[in-house]
């Protein structure tokens, strides 16, 4: 075999294993972005839920004692599904609300007035820290 064959050859096999390795990479960070934009829809659906559910109780708290304990399922199996998936940041935040939640309908029920100053005042948000916790962990995961 001439030199003039065996570089033909070696260009050949070097022109190949550059198209694979490209085509590898590709597909690879397709993958990667394909995993990463399912992860942020799971969360966002996840958190969009425990958002509906903690402010539907902290309501309903507000007017009412804790009646019936079983209520609270929903938000406690939200808070479970946030314990598989989430960062301990945003879990320590979710538990955080749950408490919150909790204390608040253990206290006494208060009147319009009372919701309208507190409100006012800033003081009827238990889930200001999640979101905000939660907005912090979606930008990180998109930012990948």
């Amino acid at each position: 075999m001439d030199s003039t064959a065996l570089a033909t050859a070696l260009g050949s096999l070097v022109g190949a294993s550059s198209s694979i390795a490209a085509t590898w990479l590709t597909q690879h960070s397709q993958t990667v972005r394909s995993r990463i934009a399912w992860k942020l829809k799971e969360r966002e659906s996840l958190y969009k839920e425990f958002i509906t559910e903690a402010s539907r109780l902290t309501v309903d708290a507000l007017a009412h004692s804790l009646e019936r304990p079983e209520q609270l399922v929903g938000m406690y199996a939200l808070l479970s599904h946030i314990r598989l998936i989430s960062s301990d940041h945003v879990l320590k935040k979710a538990e955080e609300c749950c408490h919150r939640i909790i204390e608040v309908y253990r206290q006494p029920n208060l009147t319009a007035e009372q919701i309208h100053v507190a409100f006012q005042a800033n003081e009827l948000d238990p889930l200001k820290d999640f979101s905000c916790a939660c907005r912090a962990e979606l930008l990180w995961i998109s930012a990948k």
